[in-house]
């Protein structure tokens, strides 16, 4: 971006802090760790569940859950080696972090974009209307089972309608806190540069 006296070359914008009540080190921290949490608690859930509903049914949504894991697992290795670089002041722990948030940001964009076509199908609206029936069979409520295709039509649209507000929030959040955490990081390399 832009370049200063001592040669160093930014190539984030100055964003700030991820919590506003923070100094940048510690809020990058707060914000590393809890990420950490969220992401821990998305593997082990992702786990249970691909165990659970099949672990050799071979469909594309099956192989799709597991590469998704596979890239949770290496963000959070890939937080944890940013926090020991926070605190050692190692700028090699740091920076791949650039690098390993940057492929999970395009690899979710791509997931979202992917589940919102798969949601908007005939065949998947088809299925979970199948599906809300059977449960509601199964549960033996009358007043849900017997509703006309229309009712659950609309009730799968809205529900995808919610996914994709909660799907671009949640992805605003971690943009932000890619570039807050960037910004941190050239900081800390522009620091050590002077």
């Amino acid at each position: 971006m832009a370049d200063n006296k001592s040669g160093f070359k930014r190539r984030f914008p100055k964003v700030g802090k991820c919590c506003c009540c923070f100094e940048p080190k510690i809020s990058v921290f707060v914000c590393t760790i809890i990420f950490i949490i969220l992401l821990g608690l998305e593997v082990f859930f992702s786990g249970i569940s691909l165990s659970i509903i099949g672990e050799y049914i071979f469909t594309s949504t099956n192989i799709i859950s597991k590469v998704f894991m596979i890239l949770d697992i290496c963000l959070l290795i890939s937080l944890i080696l940013l926090l020991v670089g926070i605190e050692k002041r190692n700028t090699t722990y740091m920076n791949q972090f650039k690098i390993v948030l940057f492929i999970y940001l395009v690899c979710d964009l791509l997931g979202f974009a992917y589940n919102i076509y798969l949601y908007n199908t005939d065949e998947y609206i088809e299925e979970s209307i199948k599906t809300m029936k059977e449960t509601y069979k199964n549960f033996n409520t009358p007043v849900f089972k017997d509703m006309p295709d229309d009712f659950y039509r609309r009730s799968v649209k809205r529900s995808t309608n919610y996914y994709i507000v909660e799907a671009i929030i949640i992805f605003a959040l971690i943009v932000y806190y890619y570039l807050s955490t960037c910004s941190y990081i050239e900081d800390v390399e522009e620091n050590l540069n002077d």
